[in-house]
């Protein structure tokens, strides 16, 4: 496996873009829990910590979907500068209304534009790969590498973000995100050798498709499992600093979310390391019901060190079943629209991220953290039921599920986990 990784990284301009693409993506870790932290710290609102939280992610998923197109038909070099200096602009004036006490309407405006305007250095990092890769298992080895580097993105990003905050000030993690954004996405557009070539005909051809991915059948139940899912990222976030401020240590809540990372990381090379019977309709099925079991400890957790150990346990299950819901994704449209399909799968996490966050928010501030954990089991318990009702949609038009799992995804977004898909032909 390491030396499928180093063949990848040794292709001309590779290991640069690769780490330029880490810097890059960083603030996308440190940004959603920067305004959970600051506005909380600020205003003692978790209520308000979530919906702005869910205000920055839901545009910033659903404008990534936007500004890819236009990346993809003006190039990286052209777009990506501007897309990260609007980002940054519009996140440092919205850190200034918030120290401001401005009318949270004018907090909401403001992130929600910086949202839109935040570059997916994710999707563009693939397609430097997907552009460069000589044949297809090189590619599958660094979709497999970027994977990785998501992981250890929402690792290093979540500790840094609490450290500052609560050791420096609590503004600083979203002006240095600002900041970082910036550099690495300058850095990454300089790199004109290994960028995709643009498409200007992009749009006319993208008009051409006959039916959206959602008419094809089982795709809508995917994208509902994937609400459900996002909502126990979103949900737990909010809730994990809640209970960390209240335990008088709340610097621990990036620990902790560091630790849900690595445990996906762990439990994402684990299950892809494998090769599994089971076919991906049933994964569907069983992987969110294991996530549900473990977060049925979560409203228990009475210590930090408990929650920890609570939130080790269930990020394990969080990669396989992010691997099952796009790979499932991948089988269920043809090949010429499998970038709209992981997108819409996608954009399913991001609307259950947005709705986790401000609905937990609320929930803290009225009943507390132990109600508060209740949310992401209710979010993983959505996508069990939904697994279970698409049984039969998934063994029909899923097929057997025998062809190898793909590794990564050809786009990324601001959740964490590794994300599969690949080329294909029309199953159709």
């Amino acid at each position: 496996m390491l030396s499928a990784y180093r063949s990848a990284l040794s292709l001309p301009g590779a290991l640069r873009f690769s780490t330029t693409g880490f810097l890059a993506r960083l603030p996308v870790a440190m940004v959603g829990l920067g305004i959970v932290l600051l506005v909380s710290g600020m205003t003692g609102s978790y209520a308000a910590a979530g919906v702005l939280s869910a205000a920055f992610q839901l545009p910033a998923a659903l404008g990534a979907v936007v500004t890819s197109r236009w990346v993809d038909r003006l190039g990286q070099s052209r777009l990506l500068p501007w897309l990260a200096i609007v980002n940054a602009a519009f996140l440092v004036a919205f850190v200034a209304s918030v120290e401001a006490a401005a009318p949270l309407l004018v907090q909401g405006v403001l992130v929600a534009c910086a949202g839109l305007a935040q570059p997916a250095i994710g999707s563009m990092v693939r397609a430097r790969w997907a552009a460069n890769a000589p044949d297809a298992p090189t590619l599958r080895s660094a979709f497999a590498l970027e994977s990785i580097v998501d992981e250890l993105v929402f690792t290093v990003g979540p500790l840094a973000t609490a450290f500052l905050a609560f050791q420096l000030a609590l503004p600083l993690p979203l002006l240095l995100a600002a900041g970082i954004g910036v550099c690495g996405s300058i850095l990454l557009a300089l790199q004109r050798r290994t960028q995709p070539r643009p498409n200007p005909r992009l749009a006319q051809e993208q008009s051409d498709k006959h039916r959206s991915v959602l008419a094809y059948p089982g795709m809508a139940l995917v994208a509902v499992a994937a609400v459900g899912v996002g909502s126990v990222f979103g949900s737990f976030e909010v809730t994990v600093v809640a209970f960390t401020g209240q335990a008088g240590s709340p610097g621990m809540s990036g620990l902790v979310l560091a630790i849900w990372a690595v445990g996906s990381m762990v439990g994402g090379l684990w299950f892809g390391s494998r090769s599994w019977s089971m076919t991906l309709g049933r994964q569907m099925l069983v992987l969110p019901g294991v996530l549900t079991v473990a977060l049925v400890l979560a409203p228990f957790a009475s210590t930090i060190p408990i929650l920890a150990l609570v939130t080790a346990i269930a990020g394990v299950a969080i990669a396989p079943t992010l691997i099952a819901a796009f790979s499932l994704s991948q089988r269920l449209v043809p090949g010429r629209q499998l970038t709209e399909g992981l997108t819409w799968t996608n954009s399913g996490l991001a609307v259950g991220f947005s709705a986790g966050t401000a609905v937990a928010g609320v929930v803290v501030d009225a009943h507390g953290t132990v109600w508060g954990f209740v949310v992401p089991l209710v979010g993983a318990g959505l996508a069990t039921l939904v697994g279970w009702i698409g049984q039969s949609s998934f063994a029909v038009h899923a097929g057997s599920g025998d062809e190898p799992l793909p590794a990564a995804a050809l786009n990324s977004d601001p959740l964490p986990g590794p994300h599969p898909g690949g080329v294909r032909d029309d199953p159709h």
